[in-house]
């Protein structure tokens, strides 16, 4: 019992640990669309400034092409928000797992203790019994 509740605490810990690594890569790409916004309110207002048609023009194309990595990375964030949410409960299915162990060891040693006591007391009545038996007679 006790190996399988150390592979539930390891598997726990495994999850933990991709839990962490997941979250980590959704802030990155949080933190890219971020960098794509900022870099898009730029170009906007770049593009107020200036009066040239050809600069205007390649701005607009850049600015196209940067809405369409928004999108991209808005859906990116979104697949990464549900792996981190799938992470998550199967974090969660871990820590119940290896809680179901920890309550099956506590009731298995609870168990054989009060065996034990069960057995004592039997030695104890039998040695009582044959002391009464032999101080009787």
């Amino acid at each position: 019992m006790e190996k399988v509740l150390d592979w539930r605490s390891d598997t726990e810990e495994e999850k933990k640990k991709n839990l962490g690594h997941v979250q980590q890569q959704k802030e990155q790409q949080e933190n890219t669309l971020q960098r794509l916004i900022r870099e898009n309110i730029k170009i906007k207002n770049d593009s107020l400034t200036s009066t040239r048609i050809d600069v205007l023009r390649r701005q607009h194309l850049y600015k196209t092409m940067i809405d369409e990595k928004i999108i991209q990375q808005k859906n990116i964030v979104a697949k990464a928000e549900k792996e981190v949410e799938n992470a998550r409960l199967e974090l969660m299915e871990a820590h119940k797992d290896r809680k179901v162990m920890e309550k099956l060891k506590e009731k298995e040693y609870s168990f054989l203790m009060e065996q034990e006591k069960h057995e004592e007391q039997k030695q104890l009545d039998e040695m009582a019994t044959l002391s009464f038996g032999k101080s009787y007679f």
